[in-house]
């Protein structure tokens, strides 16, 4: 697997029981750790149910706020006014790299750098990406990417995190990281 991924190490690969128990594990250990009152989680109109529930909830627990980037009418993400989003604040961009809804492909390496730049980490979604495009964490510098296998016909009932070492190890000794 972490070869299929990219990862540099399988001690980066995390299996689970599918991308929406990935991304909750994201949320209720990670996030958790790092995200706190007045702190930003940007998630974008695109997303599917299963990658803004957790950080609705997360946000309700914490006192964060969700901010939104919008789409044009094609379902294109306006990258400008996610730009305006970004600001210290913001901790987490959680982003669907394909759309399951519209197939838009998302300018995912651009959003992850961007949210770099501002200081925050990325959870991308690969669940609709992986079986259709080669995917490599490393050269989109994604901080945690999940997935569900039978995207990519595994059996139903297993998923798959991937995050960056730093992160792993963070969450292992309960400690956050920080953005």
């Amino acid at each position: 697997m972490a070869r299929f991924i990219g990862s540099p190490s399988p001690d980066q690969v995390i299996f689970v029981r599918g991308a929406t128990e990935a991304i909750n594990l994201v949320a209720n250990t990670w996030g958790r750790q790092n995200i706190g009152a007045g702190d930003e989680i940007v998630v974008s109109q695109l997303e599917h149910h299963a990658n803004i529930v957790p950080w609705q909830m997360l946000a309700a627990a914490s006192g964060a706020k969700i901010r939104v980037i919008p789409v044009d009418d094609s379902g294109q993400i306006l990258l400008d006014e996610y730009r305006k989003l970004l600001n210290s604040r913001t901790r987490l961009v959680a982003i669907t790299q394909v759309s399951n809804a519209l197939g838009t492909v998302t300018p995912v390496q651009e959003i992850v750098a961007l949210a770099h730049a501002a200081g925050a980490r990325v959870l991308v979604d690969g669940a609709q990406s992986v079986s259709h495009m080669r995917v490599n964490v490393q050269a989109l510098d994604a901080d945690f990417f999940v997935f569900s296998g039978h995207k990519v016909f595994a059996p139903t009932g297993i998923g798959v995190v991937y995050g960056k070492k730093e992160l792993l190890d963070s969450m292992r000794r309960g400690k956050g990281v920080a953005t």
